[in-house]
């Protein structure tokens, strides 16, 4: 618990300056390629992402004939956890839509761990609460958070998320 507290602290004190985030992840594209973790049930999910069916449907969905394979990673946010705003956008990669498959059963407004999208003006313009079996979709770039989860939430939040890529 220590060295979590210690973690929260320091990341707390990194996001007052900047773009930070914290929240536990598995990084289930290079798992999968590593072969770490044989038979884990993330695995069949990554392979489903990136399966031809799924591509086309991909394509089909945002009108972008470009699209040609799905990013994936596994977050679970806990009391505390927190994505500071961000655009997506990456250097080294064409992400052309974010996606969020939410996971959390039940889950209450005021635990936080919302996505919300800040408009020009830096206002928040649309926030979304992470329903259960709900996909959040979004092209990118576009300025958004995930807020702070709050001490009293009775759950973590979980989810998987990535980008449709051009690349």
């Amino acid at each position: 618990m220590r060295l979590d507290a210690e973690r929260m602290r320091e990341s707390w004190r990194r996001a007052r300056n900047g773009f930070e985030f914290l929240f536990d992840r598995y990084r289930m594209i290079e798992a999968r390629r590593d072969g770490k973790d044989p038979g884990l049930v993330l695995h069949v999910v990554v392979d489903f992402l990136n399966s031809p069916e799924f591509i086309e449907f991909a394509k089909e969905l945002t009108g972008d004939t470009k699209i040609r394979m799905v990013s994936a990673i596994a977050a679970r946010y806990r009391s505390g956890h927190f994505l500071r705003l961000h655009d997506d956008k990456a250097h080294d990669e064409d992400r052309a839509y974010a996606y969020v498959i939410n996971l959390s059963r039940n889950w209450q407004a005021d635990w936080g761990g919302l996505l919300m999208f800040q408009g020009k003006d830096g206002a928040v313009e649309e926030t979304f609460v992470p329903r259960w079996n709900s996909l959040s979709l979004f092209k990118v770039p576009q300025p958004h958070i995930v807020s702070q989860v709050t001490p009293w939430a009775l759950d973590a939040r979980y989810s998987i998320t990535g980008w449709f890529r051009r690349d």
